[in-house]
């Protein structure tokens, strides 16, 4: 009987831990650097991979996630001995079982003076997991932290800087020579490095390019070396901080190739060179050529040489009669004054016009620019006469000639010199005398020139014109030829014989007294005998 319960008993109990399965288990978290070189003077990103070796009880495989799964994972970095600085000391990353392993990154900072070698570091993580599981009786919790050791190495490989001067020589709207410092702080010399920028922004570039690549043969620990880009900034880029990713191509002592990627440098253009124009003096006048003096303003940012002004475009009815006006060098902010030589044609009309103007210049680095966005604003006077003339008494006689005083006057606004006139006439005027001669005349100074003028016997009393031109130089030493000028002569009936009138007269006479006497002779008898 007894024998019968404890059997009965056994069997019931049998049944009870059938029907009630228990679960157990203990997540294992191990740490692991995939990728332990670090660089001195870099920040780094070290990556811890965490992965999870766990063990179960109970043999209760349905239950196994449960019991193996880290939850609620928190990993936290300490640098311990080794010289870097951990700046994201832990991380939360959630659970961890066995079959995904997680990648924790940690932002680290190496000096530039950090002794190559291998440390360690510790990597704490602290989780929660479930110990053991009865179907029907609940869960059992705990919360665990362990502490592994990775190992990581600071590197000696050849490591780079990029520098730029605080004044890089490029500006906006121009091309030119931009210098970086390659400098080796690793502590391993290389050779074949290729040093290659690349620009982030379009508004900077390289020959019409976004990167460039210039070589350096050999750079030992601590050694610097200038590479030179021919480098572009378009004209309407702001002025800003523009930021060019480097990377250095390099072949370590033991032939082994490398890279540094992790490079940059910034640079600022200057402002786009920038120039004025202001008329000073002077005034252009239709169909003819003068000269207005202009001042000419460097706006910066930089120096300027060989500063010189022409036309920006061709104009049908202006023409610069210098291929380009010469200012100098001018220094930001210097102004020059010169003088710009016009000539306008016939057509051209009497206003206000606005010019656009080139400034051509060289820069620091010897290279010809131009700002062809300058203006010039100038009057346009309409067209005057180079000289006045006028007859005082411009009367003559019908068969009569006599002496015309003309006075020249100089209307233009500079010296004519060598002024050579010509008197020129048309039947029924006549001149034996149509040449005269002036040394010089200042502006509206005046002089006077006689000619000898006749009218024929048979002109009618009535107004005539006679004409008048110049050859003359100009203060340039050029030789011009005005206009012709008109000048109005009043014939006038004498009242009486004239000259010309009483020498038919005059002949007739002679005729017949020679014809007296000739017949005197011949009979013996004379007149006044």
């Amino acid at each position: 009987m007894v024998a019968l319960l404890f059997t009965a008993g056994l069997t019931a109990s049998l049944g009870g831990a059938q029907a009630q399965s228990a679960s157990g288990g203990d997540p294992d978290l191990e740490a692991y650097a995939p990728d332990p070189t670090l660089t001195p003077g870099t920040a780094s990103t070290l990556t811890i991979q965490i992965a999870n070796d766990a063990t179960t009880r109970y043999d209760s495989p349905p239950e196994r996630a449960r019991v193996t799964t880290a939850r609620n994972v928190v990993v936290e970095l300490d640098a311990g001995d080794a010289p870097l600085t951990v700046e994201t000391a832990e991380h939360s990353v959630g659970s961890i079982t066995e079959s995904e392993p997680r990648s924790v990154p940690f932002a680290v900072d190496v000096p530039e003076d950090a002794e190559p070698g291998t440390y360690e570091v510790d990597v704490e993580m602290t989780y929660s997991y479930t110990s053991f599981r009865r179907a029907g009786t609940g869960e059992n919790e705990r919360t665990y932290t362990v502490t592994d050791t990775v190992d990581v190495e600071i590197d000696d490989a050849p490591q780079f800087r990029l520098t730029t001067a605080d004044d890089s020589g490029l500006q906006v709207g121009e091309t030119g020579p931009f210098a970086v410092t390659v400098e080796n702080v690793g502590g391993e010399p290389a050779r074949n490095v290729a040093v290659s920028l690349t620009s982030r922004s379009s508004m900077v570039g390289f020959d019409g390019q976004q990167s460039d690549v210039a070589r350096i043969d050999e750079l030992a620990p601590g050694e610097t070396a200038e590479v030179t880009y021919e480098a572009g900034v378009k004209p309407d880029a702001p002025v800003r901080q523009y930021e060019l990713d480097g990377a250095v191509r390099y072949t370590d002592p033991q032939g082994i190739n490398g890279r540094d990627a992790d490079l940059s440098v910034g640079v600022e253009p200057a402002a786009e060179q920038n120039f004025s124009l202001d008329l000073v003096g002077g005034t252009l006048r239709v169909d003819q050529e003068g000269a207005v003096t202009v001042r000419v303003t460097n706006n910066g940012p930089r120096v300027a040489a060989d500063v010189a002004i022409d036309f920006a475009r061709e104009y049908p009815t202006l023409r610069l009669l210098e291929g380009s006006v010469s200012a100098g060098t001018l220094e930001s902010g210097e102004s020059a004054t010169v003088r710009l030589p016009v000539a306008a044609t016939p057509d051209a009309e009497a206003v206000t016009k606005s010019l656009d103007m080139r400034v051509q210049y060289r820069t620091v680095a010897d290279e010809q620019r131009f700002d062809d966005d300058v203006s010039l604003v100038t009057p346009i006077a309409p067209r005057r006469d180079d000289f006045r003339v006028s007859v005082s008494d411009p009367t003559i006689g019908v068969d009569s000639s006599r002496l015309i005083e003309v006075e020249v006057t100089n209307n233009r606004n500079q010296t004519l010199t060598d002024i050579e006139a010509s008197l020129g006439t048309s039947d029924p005027l006549d001149s034996d005398d149509d040449d005269g001669y002036i040394d010089s005349l200042d502006p509206g100074e005046s002089a006077t020139l006689t000619f000898e003028l006749a009218a024929t016997a048979d002109a009618n009393p009535k107004t005539y014109a006679a004409s008048i031109d110049f050859a003359y130089e100009d203060e340039r030493g050029k030789s011009m030829m005005s206009e012709a000028y008109q000048v109005p002569i009043e014939v006038e009936s004498n009242g009486g014989a004239g000259l010309f009138s009483a020498l038919p007269l005059v002949a007739f006479g002679l005729l017949g007294i020679g014809t007296t006497v000739y017949v005197g002779r011949r009979t013996g008898r004379l007149p006044w005998d």
